[in-house]
């Protein structure tokens, strides 16, 4: 099993998170390939104030900017209703000299604080990094705050308790840099609220049942995105899909998941049969993100991690790489967990994503992208969608969270769609740009 650096770090030190729509989001960019990066953001482009008093205003949303190569410390301004759930995720690709490959000198990272208003309550935490010693990759941060105790989020004492009370925070964003071989950082930050339970949520109880991860036929090729902004969606259902892996290209697919619905993904490399063999030894990677971008990959008695050994052989054996989700469920916040927590962070509906990795094995190894590999994408969901528990605001019917082209298709709200039906227009308009760039 594994866990993420940054859900480590949130779970030690955070007062949590979650979904949104009591406000309209900001409108949906085109997402943007950062030069010499192979991450691409998107959603409205700001820039994060230096001013700790003056925060950048973050409502609900996706939102992209870049970090120059200091430590300075910048900052936004977030609120939330009383009684929400409030989710923050900030992730950055890390570059030295515009190849985020290539970990040649130094070392890079990622640190976010969330406070009360006047600095003088910290709520939360995060911090993520990477060097020489480790395989590049992306920085990972995430922060939130829950509005009682949860499993996911102990904290306790005066500080914590004015944290949940609170409705404003300041976020606090900075890098650091060691050596001079970094380059400006493009980063990727979503801002989700979950609107106010009515009455007591049954907690889920018992350990989670694993999800097969076994192939499927992938008879249907997909392109992948570059980005959580431009994943590339994948049905809300059983389905195999070739992909042609670029070694050093970071892919993305994401798929909707609805109250009481859950999925497994495998990524089989090379695919069976193709005959493949790698030129370089390879590290492979499947990570699983929350709408919040938090890290929920659960791997069971699998592995979301692998290697891709250089062969002379006729052929390399295909190495299976797995993780599941739970039944996506409010209750799951305060689930008992047996080693990995990812599961306290699948407590809300939307866009699930899938990031898949291939980096050189070594990082003295010299990137040979000039052969694609071939390799296999099997998705299964499973579940009955459901309205989850009563809340202060109407939620969408169950199917349309689920089914591409309608309220579910917008990607920067709660649930994968508006509670209250605003940007239906923003979620439509970029579907059709996506299906206009195909």
């Amino acid at each position: 099993m594994t866990t993420s650096r940054a859900r480590k770090a949130l779970a030690a030190t955070a007062v949590t998170v979650g979904l949104a729509t009591t406000s309209a989001a900001p409108a949906w960019s085109a997402p943007k390939l950062a030069d010499g990066n192979g991450f691409a953001t998107g959603g409205k482009s700001i820039d994060l104030r230096v001013a700790s008093g003056d925060g950048t205003p973050l409502d609900p949303g996706m939102y992209q900017t870049t970090l120059p190569v200091d430590e300075t410390s910048r900052y936004a301004a977030i609120s939330r209703g009383e009684g929400e759930r409030l989710e923050i995720g900030v992730l950055g690709s890390a570059t030295w000299k515009n190849d985020a490959w290539s970990v040649s000198d130094g070392s890079q990272g990622l640190e976010i604080k969330l406070t009360t208003p006047d600095g003088e309550t910290t709520c939360a935490t995060s911090a993520d990094s990477l060097s020489t010693t480790g395989a590049p990759g992306l920085l990972k941060t995430n922060v939130a705050v829950d509005p009682k105790a949860t499993k996911r989020i102990t904290d306790s004492g005066d500080s914590a308790d004015a944290c949940r009370k609170a409705t404003s925070y300041r976020l606090e964003v900075k890098r650091t840099n060691s050596g001079d071989n970094s380059t400006p950082m493009p980063v990727q930050i979503a801002v989700v609220r979950t609107p106010k339970v009515n009455g007591e949520v049954k907690t889920p109880s018992g350990d989670v049942e694993a999800l097969s991860t076994q192939p499927l036929d992938a008879s249907q090729a997909m392109e992948p995105g570059a980005g959580f902004a431009n994943a590339t969606t994948l049905p809300s259902s059983d389905g195999g899909y070739t992909v042609e892996a670029q070694p050093g290209r970071r892919m993305f697919f994401r798929v909707h998941l609805s109250w009481g619905q859950r999925m497994s993904v495998v990524w089989e490399v090379p695919k069976n049969g193709s005959g493949y063999n790698p030129t370089q030894d390879m590290n492979l990677d499947l990570q699983v993100y929350n709408p919040a971008l938090t890290e929920v990959t659960v791997s069971g008695s699998g592995s979301n991690t692998g290697y891709l050994f250089k062969s002379t052989s006729s052929g390399t054996d295909p190495k299976q790489l797995g993780a599941y989700t739970a039944p996506i469920d409010y209750g799951n916040a305060d689930r008992e967990t047996s080693g990995d927590d990812g599961v306290q962070w699948q407590a809300m509906p939307g866009w699930y994503y899938v990031a898949l990795d291939i980096t050189p094995s070594s990082s003295s190894d010299k990137l040979d992208d000039s052969k694609t590999i071939p390799s296999a994408v099997s998705v299964r969901v499973q579940g009955t969608a459901n309205q989850g528990p009563a809340m202060d605001v109407a939620q969408p019917d169950p199917a349309t969270l689920s089914t591409e082209g309608t309220s579910g298709s917008n990607p920067l709200l709660w649930g994968g769609a508006l509670v209250l039906g605003l940007g239906a227009v923003a979620g439509l308009a970029y579907v059709l740009w996506r299906r206009e760039r195909a």
